[in-house]
């Protein structure tokens, strides 16, 4: 199930943007959960909780509004209508990881994938979708050979998993249904040979580059083994704390605890010092446009940052900034991997304000994150390693 999470996250920077390449950065300042890892999540708070389906994919919905949803869908979850979608887009199979994990047997994985689609994609092939992506998931688990899995699913769903990732992406386009996604996903991790080649065949199709990493992800993760620490880390820096739990919470029950989430923050880069003072751009940035991460200090004003990109080869850097929008210090790093967990590891939370609303925003701090055009008074309260590790 995380692979799916990562593969959502990997492949967020590239939705509606086609990269026709395996080269590109895993991580950017852009990446982000989608609508992908939201009902993925809440498909596993489904099974961990006897949650209805319906039911708990409106509620995550309705929880993060802005995560990316098509407009059908979501018109769906804020509706109080009862009756089931049916949409064959590729959001069946998205999701529907989990119940790969959960049940014991082939027959009760496509029960369930069945019974998860209907709410929404109550059409043949939103179902079928559904069906083939989690048995390719439990088989995969269950150690059968890729020649297998691709013989089963070709044989039960009729899938032409024949071509090469090469040969699709040529011609591909972005596609967001079952038959025109969910093939070319499975055949992302078929031609692989580890899980993050997996989603760099995925991202280079050009297509629904979140979803399609997300499938692929997911069988990628079931088939090579337990995703890496760095992964792991990622995911609690980049997910709100109520996904953390679900997912910790889905890993000790059904993933044998393969995964310690608040042990694989503790290592890796802890940034250097600008050597030629702050990057030149900082001022002409926008506060509204920046993603920032919120650490409340023992002191009376809480502390601010943000990752931006420097335009150098050196990589990114870390602005800590008052909630007065005075940037004091700065921190260059490598890359936006080792920048988020280094601000996870040292306290500092992904400021949420864009996942939620109203009366359901459980992550509003109280806090809001600076408006003004920014200033600089350097003061090296992080660089110096005073309070930084």
């Amino acid at each position: 199930m995380l692979g799916a999470l990562v593969g959502d996250i990997v492949g967020s920077v590239f939705e509606r943007a086609p990269h026709k390449s395996k080269e590109f950065d895993f991580i950017s300042e852009k990446s982000r959960f989608t609508d992908d890892s939201v009902l993925t999540l809440a498909t596993a708070d489904a099974i961990l909780h006897g949650y209805g389906y319906m039911e708990v994919f409106k509620y995550w919905g309705r929880c993060y509004p802005n995560a990316g949803y098509g407009d059908k869908f979501f018109r769906w979850c804020l509706s109080d209508e009862k009756e089931q979608g049916e949409s064959f887009g590729n959001g069946s199979a998205m999701r529907v990881s989990p119940v790969a994990w959960a049940f014991d047997t082939l027959d009760e994985v496509l029960a369930e994938a069945k019974k998860s689609a209907e709410p929404s994609h109550n059409h043949p092939e939103g179902i079928k979708g559904a069906s083939a992506v989690a048995a390719a998931i439990f088989l995969a688990r269950t150690g059968k050979s890729k020649d297998e899995i691709k013989e089963y699913v070709e044989k039960e769903f009729g899938y032409d998993l024949s071509r090469t990732v090469g040969k699709i992406r040529r011609g591909y386009k972005f596609d967001a249904t079952c038959p025109g996604s969910v093939p070319e996903a499975l055949i992302a991790f078929l031609d692989s040979d580890s899980f993050e080649d997996a989603l760099r065949n995925a991202v280079s199709l050009g297509g629904d580059s979140d979803t399609q990493a997300c499938i692929a992800g997911a069988v990628a993760e079931a088939f090579y083994g337990p995703i890496s620490e760095k992964w792991v880390s990622l995911l609690n820096v980049l997910l709100p704390q109520e996904a953390i739990k679900v997912a910790e919470e889905f890993n000790k029950k059904y993933l044998g605890s393969r995964y310690n989430f608040f042990a694989c923050a503790v290592e890796g880069s802890s940034g250097e010092p600008c050597k030629n003072g702050a990057p030149h751009n900082l001022l002409r940035l926008d506060p509204s446009d920046c993603r920032w991460w919120v650490r409340s200090p023992e002191t009376d004003e809480e502390v601010w940052a943000f990752a931006a990109g420097s335009g150098k080869k050196s990589g990114p850097v870390v602005c800590f900034c008052t909630g007065t929008s005075v940037i004091f210090d700065y921190l260059s790093f490598k890359t936006f991997e080792d920048a988020f967990i280094a601000l996870n590891r040292n306290g500092f939370d992904l400021y949420f304000e864009n996942y939620s609303e109203g009366d359901i925003n459980v992550y509003d701090y109280g806090l809001r994150p600076p408006r003004r055009r920014f200033e600089i008074e350097e003061h090296p309260l992080f660089s110096q390693g005073d309070q930084w590790s």
